[in-house]
């Protein structure tokens, strides 16, 4: 008997962890605040028409596979595709562009080399940064920042760069050598922890949690409302089942989510956004399926647009 009451007690301590580790990401009930779609719908109000984004394209860069309760908590569903992307909003006063995406060698140490990466987007990517009027990332992980961190005319786009101190803080490591060009690393910084337009349409407002730096970018066409959430959810079902990640990637990789809290808020945030406002095209950066399924529907065009 005693041995029994042995194994049970083994069996429950394996399935509190599993639960602990695995299973539990869930959002809390309510929050409020997180994610302030009002004031920035009010920030750009008076914008008009005729000079807000026309397109929203988004660029795939690369890919790899992960298991799905990597990416959710609490989700079997098999592998999904995780890309990564960088999108491009095409303005009559100019483009902005938001996220670096990955080069070769970010996906090869990111997949130890079972990744895939397509080349001629990434040149694609270079090309629009170094030719827009703004660019923005969502934060500053190494698969948001190469075509920033590893620009290789650092002194063309310096001055379109629009980041915040967190951000430049975290860049150094992802570039070539751990040191920034001198020109990127003496852009001035901006503050985002109140929302800021940044240009006709496009506003910019800080969310920490995922890491110190992040942001969500808020964008309204003639024909659509836009937010871009980056890492705060690697997929879609993330968001409309309110769960995170699980814990244990964080064990993993010790720079994702360093406030948890903070990331299951705004994804609690997310949810109910999306419950409200189902017009609203909210683009998690690394969800492949859902991505494409935005392609179909005419909310996204696939491929940058470069002179």
């Amino acid at each position: 008997m005693k041995w029994l009451i042995g194994v049970l007690v083994v069996l429950a301590a394996l399935a509190g962890f599993a639960w602990y580790a695995v299973l539990d990401g869930a959002a809390p009930a309510r929050a409020e605040s997180e994610v302030d779609l009002a004031a920035y719908r009010a920030l750009v109000a008076n914008d008009a028409p005729e000079t807000l984004p026309t397109e929203v394209r988004v660029e795939f860069v690369g890919a790899s596979e992960a298991p799905s309760f990597a990416t959710e908590a609490g989700a079997f569903r098999g592998d999904v595709n995780m890309t990564y992307t960088a999108f491009q909003l095409l303005a009559p006063n100019g483009s902005v562009i938001v996220d670096g995406a990955v080069d070769g060698d970010a996906i090869v140490q990111m997949t130890d080399g079972e990744g895939s990466f397509e080349e001629a987007a990434y040149q694609r990517l270079l090309d629009a940064t170094a030719q827009a009027a703004h660019v923005l990332i969502t934060h500053e992980h190494i698969d948001h920042v190469m075509a920033v961190t590893r620009h290789p005319a650092p002194e063309t786009i310096a001055p379109r760069l629009r980041l915040t101190a967190s951000q430049l803080q975290g860049l150094p490591q992802h570039a070539r050598g751990g040191v920034l060009a001198p020109a990127i690393a003496g852009v001035q910084p901006l503050d985002f922890t109140t929302p800021q337009r940044i240009a006709p349409g496009v506003v910019a407002h800080a969310a920490p949690g995922h890491t110190p730096g992040t942001i969500v970018i808020y964008a309204r066409t003639p024909a659509r409302e836009y937010l871009f959430v980056g890492d705060i959810a690697w997929v879609m079902s993330s968001i409309e089942n309110a769960r995170g990640r699980p814990r244990f990637i964080r064990w993993i990789i010790p720079e994702v989510d360093p406030d948890r809290p903070a990331v299951l808020r705004q994804i609690r945030a997310l949810h109910d956004i999306a419950a409200a406002e189902p017009q609203l095209v909210i683009l998690p950066a690394h969800d492949d399926a859902y991505l494409r399924r935005r392609i179909a529907e005419g909310a996204l065009i696939e491929g940058f647009a470069v002179n």
